[in-house]
Order: C-alpha cells, then sequence, then structure tokens
C-alpha cells in the first residue's frame, strides 16, 4: 500500500501548506516528515512513479523534494514530467533534489539544466529541509495567488478552477432563487496519462487545446466551462434539465469522438467519459455539492465497462461477476516482459491478480530485506532528526 493514502490531510490541517518527500529510503522519509510534520501536511512517496501520480491527483502541492536514484521512475524523470507538465501549478513547483555522495557535480549540473530549483546533501540537517520548505512553499503559493487571479487556464483559454467556483456559485444562486433548474457535466479523456507518455508534450497539449475549443463551440454563452485537471473539464449549464443535458453531452461526444489526431508517426483518436447531476431541487444544496456529484458520477463512468456517461441519480446496477479468465502460464511470461520493458500498463487488467499473486513470495522476502538493510541504514546515514 503506498504511503499516500495515509498522509491524506484532514479536514484540520487543509491550511498547512503541502509538500511531497520522495526518496525509496523509508529513513529519509520519515526523517523528513518528522522534521516539517509540525508545519506543513506531508505527503510521502517511494519512488518518482508514485510521486507523479499523487502530483496528478492533489493540486495543493508546494514543493516537492525528491532523490535520484529510486526504482520505478527515478528523480531525473520525474523532474522531466514537471517540468513538461501542461498544468500550470505542476509545471511551475519548486523541486529541490535530496543528492547523496555519488552524485557527481556532472550529474548536478545535468539536473539543474533540467529545472531542478535547489540542491540538498545527504545526510541533511533539519535546518536546511526546514529553511528551503520555509522559502520554496511561500513562493509556490504567491505564484499559484497571481495564476488565479488571471481567472482562466492559459493553454484552452477556458475558465480555471478557481473562476468556475465564482461564476458557478453565482450561477447556481440564481438558478436556486429563481426555481430553475441547472445542470453541472465533469467528464475526463480517457488513458491520457499513456498518450502523454506514448506521444510526449506537443501532442498532449494539442489534444487539451482542441477539446477546450469543441468544448467552446458546443457550450451557449450563459453556460461555464472550465479545466480542472490535466485532461479534466466541466460545464455548468443554467436553464438546462437532465433531457437537455443528455442531449449537450451527446453532441460533446459526437464532436470530439471525431477528431483525429495525426502524430507524423500514426493517427489517433480520443475518448472521454461523463459525469453528470441534475439536481430536482436546489434548496439545502451548494454549487459544490453539484460538482461533487458530478464528480462521483464521472468515477462511476470511468469504472464501468459499458457506460461512458452517468447520471449521478441513476441507481447503480448490481452486476454479476463473471467468472475468472484462466491465465496462463504464457500470459504470466508475456505479462513479466512487458514490466522488465517498463511498459506494465500495457498488461491486461484481468492477469493482474495472477501476476501479483505469483510475485507474492518474492514482494514478502524484498520487504524483509527492505527492513533489515534499513534498520542498518538508521544507524548509517547519520540523520540529524
Amino acid at each position: 500500500m503506498s504511503e499516500q493514502a495515509a498522509e491524506t490531510p484532514n479536514e484540520e490541517q487543509t491550511e498547512k501548506p503541502e509538500i511531497l518527500v520522495v526518496d525509496d529510503s523509508k529513513v529519509i522519509r520519515l526523517a523528513a516528515k518528522k522534521m516539517l510534520g509540525n508545519d506543513y501536511e506531508i505527503h510521502l512517496a517511494e519512488d518518482g512513479q508514485v510521486a507523479w501520480e499523487l502530483l496528478q491527483k492533489d493540486n495543493d502541492i508546494s514543493v516537492v523534494f525528491t532523490d535520484l536514484s529510486m526504482p520505478n521512475m527515478d528523480g531525473m524523470e520525474l523532474l522531466e514530467l514537471i517540468r513538461n507538465s501542461d498544468v500550470e501549478n505542476i509545471v511551475a513547483l519548486p523541486v529541490i533534489i535530496l543528492t547523496g555522495a555519488d552524485d557527481s557535480e556532472a550529474v548536478k549540473q545535468t539536473v539543474f539544466d533540467a529545472g531542478a530549483t535547489d540542491f540538498i546533501a545527504k545526510p541533511f540537517e533539519s535546518i536546511d529541509l526546514v529553511s528551503r520548505a520555509k522559502a520554496y512553499a511561500r513562493l509556490s503559493r504567491k505564484v499559484v495567488e497571481l495564476e488565479k487571479r488571471t481567472g482562466y487556464d492559459k493553454l484552452t483559454g477556458l475558465c480555471n478552477a478557481t473562476s468556475l467556483d465564482e461564476q458557478g456559485v453565482k450561477a447556481f444562486s440564481f438558478s436556486s432563487r429563481h426555481k430553475i433548474s441547472i445542470s453541472t457535466v465533469m467528464f475526463e479523456i480517457t488513458e491520457f496519462q499513456e498518450c502523454f507518455l506514448n506521444h510526449g508534450k506537443n501532442v498532449a497539449q494539442h489534444i487539451i487545446s482542441t477539446v477546450g475549443k469543441r468544448l467552446q463551440e458546443v457550450m451557449r454563452e450563459e453556460d461555464i466551462a472550465a479545466r480542472i485537471g490535466v485532461a479534466k473539464y466541466v460545464l455548468v449549464l443554467p436553464m438546462t434539465n437532465r433531457q437537455k443535458t443528455e442531449i449537450v453531452v451527446n453532441r460533446m461526444r459526437e464532436s470530439i469522438n471525431k477528431l483525429i489526431f495525426d502524430t507524423g508517426s500514426e493517427k489517433i483518436r480520443v475518448n472521454f467519459v461523463a459525469g453528470y447531476s441534475v439536481p430536482e431541487q436546489l434548496d439545502g444544496i451548494q454549487f459544490k455539492d453539484i460538482l461533487e456529484q458530478a464528480d462521483s458520477a464521472l468515477l462511476r463512468a470511468i469504472n464501468s465497462s459499458d457506460n461512458p456517461v452517468v447520471c449521478y441519480d441513476d441507481e447503480v446496477e448490481e452486476t454479476v461477476e463473471a467468472p475468472p479468465e484462466i491465465v496462463t502460464e504464457q500470459d504470466i511470461e508475456q505479462a513479466f516482459s512487458l514490466i522488465l520493458e517498463g511498459n506494465h500498463y500495457q498488461i491486461p487488467e484481468q492477469h493482474l491478480s495472477a501476476v501479483v499473486k505469483r510475485l507474492s513470495s518474492f514482494i514478502q522476502y524484498a520487504d524483509n530485506q527492505a527492513e533489515n538493510d534499513e534498520a542498518d541504514d538508521s544507524t548509517e546515514e547519520n540523520i540529524a532528526v
């Protein structure tokens, strides 16, 4: 289980700046958490892949501290993903590199040229970590505040999350006061991360901006459209009941599904799933509630194999689980080959449990060895806590 699950901020800690610490050493992660935990909300990740997934989900992280040498995805790869991101609050993140004795000056120069903000040598002192966190968290917050004031997403020209909240609350209040319907649609381009990794930043940005333009083509003047995630969008439709909302969603799907993007080496299409909410009664709820309802419906659409558009009010149908597919030795060998090639995301979902089961004894052995190594490291790394 990934450590960030245990590090989700609770309601009492939401005002603290959030910091992400990425290191494959549990000793380093826990030491950083102890040093910074009183003043910051700390997220921990054991490699770059886990860190990148967390950054996609959490827009409030202010600073990233990362090691360079890690399994699965190293610090250099994580830095490149951050600096090539098309999400403004991610690409501008301060990234502090935790360097070890084996990192040469040439390596540091390469990482600095790639966009590293600063360096801290391990073993680090508490004052080093605290001073960097304080300085860069404040800087990051100022950048975010300036971006919020613009009110729009630079890549698509749509509203950003802050502007969506402001305009959405006004539209909802008007609808509630005059007893007229309002709907919220939330949709997301599927498999976008794989598209980014396979085709690069330019193709990914072109897809995002083109989808944004198509949204503007189907929306009315009174509608509100926003981009709130990497490939996640919201439409707020005043004076729109469920039937009309379905018409808008179908028109939107038809327009976007016609798009074909030529990368030079191949032609690709994009698909999206959507969730929407059309409350019958607006009394007793707020705009944020119908956003959450649309997000919940979107999650159901993402997890559905045959229903790309879900209404929040639709009953969740009970499904009969199909008998488990028989996974052959050839399937297992193919999965291991994909893992070694770094293409683990291509493993069929129905094969994952069999692969994990086959590896479980090895994973247990590795965990036991890691615990023994970390116990030794705690006396050797000489970290000031």
